[in-house]
């Protein structure tokens, strides 16, 4: 029985060593070999599966705007002018007044003359006529057109100082007869837009 044991197992022998043989050929080398059996298929290719994260969705926020603001148009000539009529009741006077005899301001005028300068720099090219008076008697020469057009020259420098343009200013000159009432504060440039 020894001896066919020993048979048995140089038989087994002789399998099993080219198969352990074989095996190591494949792993060694496994493309090689995989590619010239034709029973055999390509190894699988690792292959790396990513999952990706979800796209964050950007959230929209309808938020009105405002409208477009445009600049008001430009007043009227009526609205000026009533305006300036109204400036003038405000602070007594029927102008811009200026002390008799001179071309100094006198009471409110300074301030009036600020007032008119700041409703009349948007007029929209409305026709503004400054119309200044002076009294009779006024000035020891009786040149009072001399006088009332120097007060004149004075409200209109000022006037396109703050953006009136010049075009748009005329004069007119009155030399009144008498002196007015003490209530009139003195010689005064009227204002009139048209």
């Amino acid at each position: 029985m020894i001896g066919k044991r020993r048979w048995l197992g140089l038989a087994l022998a002789g399998v099993l060593v080219p198969g352990s043989i074989t095996a190591f050929a494949f792993t060694v080398y496994g493309d090689e070999l995989t590619g010239a059996l034709p029973f055999s298929s390509a190894p699988a290719t690792p292959r790396t599966t990513f999952v990706a994260q979800p796209q964050a969705v950007p959230v929209v926020i309808d938020v009105p705007l405002p409208p477009l603001l445009l600049p008001p148009p430009p007043p009227t000539p009526d609205v000026v002018q009533r305006n300036v009529s109204t400036l003038f009741l405000s602070n007594g006077v029927k102008g811009i007044t200026f002390a008799p005899g001179s071309s100094d301001f006198v009471g409110p005028g300074y301030q009036v003359q600020s007032g008119v300068g700041e409703l009349l720099h948007r007029t929209g090219g409305a026709a503004i006529t400054l119309v200044s008076h002076a009294w009779n008697g006024e000035t020891a020469s009786h040149r009072c057109d001399v006088l009332a057009m120097e007060r004149a020259a004075l409200v209109r420098e000022f006037l396109v100082s703050r953006g009136v343009p010049v075009e748009s200013i005329r004069t007119k000159v009155i030399v009144d007869p008498v002196w007015g009432p003490p209530s009139d504060g003195g010689p005064a440039v009227d204002v009139q837009v048209s």
